[in-house]
């Protein structure tokens, strides 16, 4: 039986990484089922429970260097992993189980990572000795194989592909009203806008503007619903928005897993996202969207898929938001359809990550 273990930021109740980690275990199951699969995950007992794995405390060095000696794979990913915004540890750890796992003699693959922003010396230097020495990097974006170049990584085969949550079956977006029932909101009496919303640097400017849309989308008529991608770290700014609008939203006060997310995105006629993987959810489902960007990721994922951005969160205005959901509103349709054909091509581009990972197994 072969064996992998998968480093990432796992097991922190974050819907878009769980939901990579899900499309990860599905993509090598469906190319080598009979793999065993091992998890670095803050809470390994939920993970495994959640997924049918085994998992490892990822804070726990001894659990961390059993699994390395019993993998014929580590991968690194999927994510937003090689980046410093964060903070200072995040480069130093994810690259540390990368040198590990090379030290052991072990293939590494960067699996359909997205690289920056990289600000630090140090990481960049980390980035290039230990990043040159894997054996395969694929990337989700054009973005991030220009900023590995850069950085000076140019030793291992680099591919870009796309994110693995694209590789989800279609028919994980069928669309339900009962979505609504299970979560106790009413049922949409017209069209529903999903707000997906974070905390960022402390800034009031995009709160204001989403508070000033969401009273305009309510006296249309349309539902609007806040829901958090990790919880409750996205409740609290969906709170305080809420208490700056003259009308009540509707807000999801519970932590959704990825299928309750994917079929409240199905349900929805347009979604209005901070969070990359509730975008990448809503293009999966072929929903209209427009994107707040918080950072660079988010700008790259919506340009590349022909989806507006708005980018300067501190100084945007609930009329330019407003004015933009309009505009997706009346051409949905067409937007839908575009999407849809969109979605098939990223769909092979993501299948790639796992095909790549098996031969990097079959080959060892």
């Amino acid at each position: 039986m072969k064996t992998v273990v998968v480093s990432g930021y796992y097991g922190y109740e974050n819907t878009g990484d769980e939901a990579l980690l899900d499309s990860i275990i599905k993509a090598l199951k469906s190319q080598m089922p009979g793999i065993h699969i091992i998890v670095l995950s803050v809470r390994p007992e939920e993970t495994t429970r959640r997924y049918g794995v085994e998992a490892v405390n990822r804070l726990g060095l001894s659990q961390i260097l059993s699994a390395l000696r019993r993998a014929d794979l580590l991968i690194s990913g999927g994510g937003s992993l090689l980046q410093d915004v964060t903070g200072p540890l995040t480069i130093p750890y994810y690259l540390g189980i990368v040198a590990l796992a090379k030290l052991m003699g072990k293939p590494v693959m960067f699996y359909a990572q997205g690289i920056g922003p990289v600000n630090g010396s140090i990481g960049k230097l980390l980035i290039r000795l230990i990043g040159s020495r894997v054996d395969m990097i694929t990337l989700r974006d054009e973005t991030s194989a220009s900023l590995l170049r850069q950085i000076g990584v140019r030793r291992p085969p680099v591919e870009v592909t796309a994110d693995p949550v694209f590789a989800m079956e279609p028919e994980a977006c069928a669309a339900s009203e009962e979505v609504f029932r299970a979560l106790g909101i009413p049922a949409p009496a017209g069209q529903v806008v999903g707000i997906f919303i974070r905390e960022w640097q402390g800034q009031k400017g995009y709160k204001e503007a989403v508070a000033g849309f969401a009273d305009t989308m309510l006296a249309k008529g349309r539902q609007v619903i806040f829901v958090p991608m990790q919880y409750p770290a996205d409740a609290a700014p969906a709170r305080e928005i809420a208490g700056m609008m003259d009308n009540d939203p509707v807000l999801v006060e519970e932590a959704l897993g990825f299928s309750r997310i994917t079929e409240l995105v199905r349900a929805m006629d347009v979604v209005v996202g901070m969070r990359l993987h509730a975008l990448i959810i809503a293009a999966s489902c072929a929903a209209p969207m427009a994107g707040l960007s918080y950072d660079p990721k988010v700008t790259d994922f919506l340009r590349s898929i022909g989806q507006p951005v708005l980018e300067d969160l501190e100084s945007i205005t609930a009329r330019q938001l407003v004015e933009e959901v309009e505009q997706v509103f009346n051409n949905r349709e067409i937007v839908r359809k575009n999407l849809q054909d969109i979605r098939k091509e990223l769909r092979q581009k993501a299948l790639r990550n796992s095909e790549i990972a098996i031969r990097l197994i079959e080959n060892r």
